[in-house]
């Protein structure tokens, strides 16, 4: 028998009594080696399943199967259940509120409405690009078949019936409705001073009042006392306009009346309503006040409040008109600068996602005068100087024309 070897290499000793080649032995003998636990892996793992057994256990059973064209329904309210009861608002009308004022966040309550927001952010695109409205049939055809473009425009007959007055509708009675609670005009809900308006106020935010008019230890700054609200401050706004010669009618419907989340719902049926009763308005005013405390100017020797000029684009729903009112605001803030230097708010124009119903007209501003804080002695004085510089900007024939 030969000598002995001994393999120490990462395996146990091994003592040779033939003389064979140690590869050929461990190449068929060689030991696997033993793997370790995966004890992150592992604790994950279980993790996941107790998580998983803790949602059966809280989770009750279905108690039977429902209909394909059914949705589950929980019975527990939720948060937005609890919201709208504390709130006392209907959930109608905050879902309406929702879809005007804030309409992406509209389509996580109403589901429905997707396709109603998918169509006209596709056809705000394909007008954009092509330059052709989609319901419009002769433009539709018209890119096809360029000729059709030169075609005359033939307006078919209308036939009218015959009244006593064909020139002039009767007049709603709404539009004569008086409420004796509300700063001058006799109280009168809509109030006009002078014949065919050229300006158009209202007030989304009618309850808008000012610290120092509430009640001690109110936790917003909200007053149905109308003298010391915005609608005060538009009233003030309207006498001056006349005074600078521009006839204006002053909408004071409550569109508060069923709370703050309802107001843009309730403004926008307000402002078509204004724009259908007076067609004359050339520029629409939401009048505002800001949300936040906003510190008074010192101009002429007196505390003013300032104006910012609020400016929604068509980021999230279709603006036909963003780009005039931006053109507007722009004229209207250079015309403060010039008669009130400092009474602007920062830059004077903010631009925001949402239209706040200013897609109704060109030359269509939300015009947010003073905060909270301010006194309705600076309120006074601010909306003097704006009837100045609106009155500017129809002098200079810088308001476009409504369509």
């Amino acid at each position: 028998m030969g000598g002995f070897n001994v393999a120490r290499w990462r395996h146990p000793a091994v003592i040779w009594l033939r003389r064979i080649k140690k590869e050929q032995y461990w190449r068929g003998k060689r030991p696997r080696r033993v793997r370790r636990m995966p004890w992150t892996s592992a604790t994950l793992y279980g993790v996941a399943l107790l998580a998983a057994g803790l949602v059966l256990w809280r989770v009750p059973a279905n108690p039977g199967t429902l209909p394909v064209s059914s949705r589950p329904v929980s019975d527990r309210p939720s948060w937005m259940d609890r919201g709208i009861a504390g709130l006392k608002a209907p959930e109608s009308t905050l879902k309406a509120w929702i879809n005007d004022g804030i309409p992406l966040i509209g389509l996580t309550l109403n589901p429905s409405n997707f396709a109603m927001h998918v169509r006209d952010l596709l056809t705000t695109g394909l007008t954009e690009v092509s330059g052709v409205h989609i319901t419009s049939l002769k433009g539709l055809l018209a890119m096809e078949i360029p000729q059709l473009a030169a075609l005359p425009h033939v307006t078919p007959p209308t036939h009218r019936v015959a009244t006593a007055n064909p020139s002039k509708a009767p007049r709603p009675k709404e539009q004569d409705a008086v409420d004796k609670s509300l700063p001058g005009a006799g109280g009168r809900v809509w109030a006009e001073l002078g014949k065919d308006p050229q300006v158009g106020l209202y007030q989304t935010h009618s309850h808008e009042s000012f610290w120092p008019y509430v009640a001690a230890g109110s936790s917003t700054a909200y007053s149905t006392d109308w003298s010391k609200t915005i609608v005060q401050v538009g009233w003030w706004l309207s006498e001056d306009l006349h005074r600078e010669g521009l006839s204006v009618v002053q909408s004071r419907v409550d569109n508060m009346s069923e709370g703050v989340l309802a107001s843009y719902n309730k403004s926008y049926y307000t402002a078509k309503t204004l724009l259908k009763w007076y067609p004359t308005v050339r520029m629409l005013i939401d009048l505002h006040r800001a949300p936040d405390n906003v510190g008074p100017a010192n101009i002429h020797g007196h505390k003013v409040a300032k104006i910012l000029l609020v400016v929604g684009t068509n980021k999230l729903l279709p603006n036909p008109y963003w780009h005039e009112n931006l053109q507007v605001a722009l004229k209207l803030a250079r015309a403060l600068k010039g008669l009130a230097p400092g009474i602007l708010e920062g830059n004077g124009i903010d631009m925001v996602p949402y239209r706040y119903n200013q897609q109704l007209m060109p030359a269509d501003l939300m015009i947010e005068v003073g905060g909270p804080n301010n006194t309705l002695a600076e309120e006074r004085y601010a909306v003097h100087d704006l009837a100045e510089a609106i009155h500017e900007l129809f002098h200079q024939d810088a308001v476009p024309a409504r369509p």
